[in-house]
């Protein structure tokens, strides 16, 4: 099978195709990435059933190229631009990367009429934040975005769906927690805590550090999403999600413990002005992956952040 991948030398992508690659001797991966500043061809181990592709997704004439001269049997698509803060004032770009890239990939798919299947891989803030109550949004569940980034996201999605509905492409949406591993850029909060802190420098809290959120090995999502590629239904959505839920504030313990000799929080942060809207909450429920057979394995937060560390 040629499977196409997007954003493959990105943080998630990469771990991805590392996990394929190793565990499916039958699939040749072909990867498209731009290589914007937080992609990294290095990521991606040298292998024999490998192959890059410079380019952008918004690109129409390259994708239709790479469809038909590689005769490509599905996509996997994880490119975007991801990092919320940064929506906030460059709205535009995550639109034309997140809504029109994803748009030229369903119509030249269509187009191609060939794939057996197109996975988009999307976000859990496409649900909008939820109380400490709440016991997991599940797929059936309203989409409130809050941020231009999730927004983005979530007008990505209706478009995935729309295409199955109107051209039967063979589609199917995976929603997921916030990943964490390695070769992850370092404007998401742990890489970034980690990397303050190797620095000698405070880390920068957003607000009060009292968001939280839930964390997943980037292993487990690799694993997650082969399951789902291989087993999901059509036309069906999956969250991908995980346990381990902590606060800003927790985290910023957690590393200050591992990486300083005094351990003293207070000494160690500094609180900077919020995003001008910061979901407090996110939470999915996990049972339909869970039927589908899947197992979280890297279920240790603290054991997981000590070997993330032994590898930086």
């Amino acid at each position: 099978m040629n499977i196409l991948v997007t954003g493959g030398c990105g943080f998630i992508g990469s771990n991805f195709i590392n996990y394929l690659l190793k565990k499916d001797s039958n699939i040749t991966i072909y990867n498209v990435d731009c290589l914007n500043y937080c992609a990294n061809e290095k990521n991606v181990l040298h292998h024999p059933r490998y192959h890059f592709i410079k380019g952008n997704i918004t690109s129409k004439d390259l994708i239709s190229h790479i469809l038909y001269e590689y005769s490509i049997d599905a996509i996997i698509h994880f490119a975007a631009q991801s990092h919320v803060d940064n929506s906030f004032d460059n709205s535009l770009q995550y639109t034309t990367v997140n809504v029109y890239g994803t748009h030229v990939l369903l119509q030249a798919s269509k187009e191609y009429g060939k794939l057996k299947r197109f996975l988009h891989f999307s976000t859990d803030e496409v649900y909008g934040e939820v109380d400490l109550e709440h016991t997991g949004c599940h797929e059936r569940s309203l989409l409130n975005p809050t941020n231009p980034y999730a927004a983005t996201k979530a007008a990505a999605e209706f478009l995935v769906r729309s295409y199955y509905h109107s051209f039967k492409l063979p589609t199917v949406i995976v929603r997921c927690n916030n990943v964490y591993g390695p070769n992850q850029y370092p404007e998401k909060v742990i890489p970034k805590f980690i990397k303050q802190l190797k620095e000698g420098k405070k880390l920068t809290i957003h607000g009060k550090g009292d968001t939280r959120r839930n964390f997943i090995w980037a292993e487990d999502v690799a694993s997650a999403t082969e399951l789902i590629f291989h087993k999901g239904e059509i036309n069906e959505i999956y969250n991908i999600g995980t346990t381990q839920e902590f606060s800003v504030m927790d985290v910023a313990q957690i590393l200050i413990d591992k990486l300083t000799d005094d351990k003293q929080l207070d000494s160690h942060i500094t609180f900077v002005e919020d995003r001008p809207f910061n979901d407090f909450r996110y939470s999915v429920d996990r049972t339909r992956l869970m039927e589908l057979g899947w197992q979280e394995v890297h279920t240790n937060f603290i054991e997981n952040i000590e070997h993330l560390l032994s590898m930086s």
